[in-house]
């Protein structure tokens, strides 16, 4: 059985749980989430400030509890995602609402942001923040980080989570002497 399935979520005081036919969304100070769409095998239960959630299916119970828990979370605090752009020579910077990547390419690279994501850009940090966590880490996955992967032969070069620079293994080089 699984244990997320079974967790109460707490709704606190400043967000406002909107559960309708088939629909489940949040408000809170941050604004509105987006719409949630519920199976029709999945129960949610809202009691005061308490939701739980049950099926028969208890994987997608658990699924389910989990991304209306985020939704809260969302709305009520935010998502952030922060990239570092590391290597000699590499850049980004912000310009008429894009971002602007020199990558040691023979050309630009430019990304477009979407609406209802805040980037933030200092040095050579991004810092993403939205209401939708998702959305948060689909645009830093999808659409800077494939710009320029870490290296796997040398430290310090190409585009990284936060903090991920010590978690990635190196490669040894091929060596000359056979």
């Amino acid at each position: 059985m699984s244990k997320i399935a079974n967790r109460v979520i707490l709704v606190p005081q400043k967000v406002k749980v909107i559960l309708g036919r088939g629909v489940i969304s949040a408000e809170g100070p941050l604004g509105k989430g987006k719409e949630l769409l519920i199976p029709p095998n999945l129960e949610i239960i809202q009691q005061e400030d308490k939701i739980t959630t049950k099926s028969v299916n208890s994987s997608l119970a658990g699924t389910y509890n989990s991304l209306i828990s985020n939704m809260i979370k969302g709305v009520l605090e935010g998502y952030e995602n922060v990239v570092e752009v590391k290597g000699v020579g590499y850049k980004v910077t912000f310009k008429e609402g894009r971002l602007e990547f020199s990558l040691g390419k023979a050309h630009l690279s430019y990304v477009t942001i979407p609406t209802g994501l805040e980037v933030q850009v200092a040095g050579n940090k991004i810092t993403i923040k939205g209401i939708d966590k998702q959305e948060v880490t689909k645009f830093a996955a999808n659409n800077i980080r494939p710009l320029r992967k870490p290296s796997i032969y040398k430290k310090s070069k190409g585009i990284y989570y936060l903090g991920e620079e010590e978690t990635i293994k190196l490669k040894t080089r091929k060596s000359l002497n056979k």
